[in-house]
């Protein structure tokens, strides 16, 4: 997080992102989550945990870093690193804070501590 926050100068941060960040946490990482379950057993309440909070660790990273190696030009290059740089860094922000109390909840709500496997019903 520090070489991302190192690499995330005043820059590389754009307009664009007002519209963008809250498009992919709100519209579209939903709903690649709804299409991707579909026909599955999967509670409405672990959607909506799946949905906000999407997928962890650094394929975002990864997968920048390998289309900067496809030759990209270097202008379509710096505004990918822009987009997804600064998207990491709202989400670990916004996703850092509401991470406690969701689970704290989710945790509450299934009468055991930790997430429900998937052989746990919630019903």
């Amino acid at each position: 997080m520090l070489l991302i926050g190192g690499m995330l100068g005043t820059h590389h941060l754009s307009t664009d992102m007002i519209w963008f960040v809250p498009l992919l946490f709100l519209v579209i990482r939903p709903l690649s989550v709804i299409i991707g379950l579909v026909g599955t057993n999967t509670h409405p309440l672990q959607w909506g945990l799946m949905s906000w909070f999407g997928v962890r660790g650094i394929g975002s990273i990864y997968y920048l870093m390998y289309a900067v190696e496809q030759e990209l030009p270097d202008g379509l290059a710096a505004r990918l690193v822009s987009i997804v740089l600064t998207t990491v860094a709202v989400s670990v922000v916004i996703h850092g804070i509401s991470v406690t109390p969701l689970m704290a909840r989710y945790g509450r709500w299934t009468g055991r501590r930790g997430v429900a496997g998937p052989d746990h019903r919630l019903d």
